[in-house]
């Protein structure tokens, strides 16, 4: 499945593009939306959106690497990791809808 990269959000972006200046690309490969990502998505289709972005970050939280969350987002690591699990869990909902996994299912 072919995912457009100029969706991306600006965030989410420069965290992947901060891993890979460091060397730390396997990082950007753990976040990154796969049919997983999507399976789960469409178990929850019938959930609000913002249930699921909840259940989606929390998932992503664990995925991301804390000192450099902290560093693009600019607060302490705990709310950096969390506001940007959820842009990507944003983007997530974001790429299904574009790809038609699901539509207009959320509450």
């Amino acid at each position: 499945m072919a995912i457009n990269t100029n969706s991306i959000d600006e965030v989410v972006r420069a965290y992947f593009e901060r891993l890979e200046e460091r060397g730390l690309g396997e990082w950007v490969d753990k976040v990154f939306p796969n049919e997983s990502v999507f399976e789960e998505i469409r178990r929850l289709a019938g959930l609000s959106a913002e249930e699921v972005v909840e259940r989606l970050a929390q998932a992503v939280t664990e995925r991301l690497l804390p000192e450099v969350a902290e560093e693009v987002v600019g607060v302490p690591r705990p709310a950096a990791v969390w506001y940007l699990a959820r842009r990507i869990a944003m983007w997530y909902l974001q790429l299904a809808e574009e790809l038609g996994v699901v539509r207009g299912v959320w509450r």
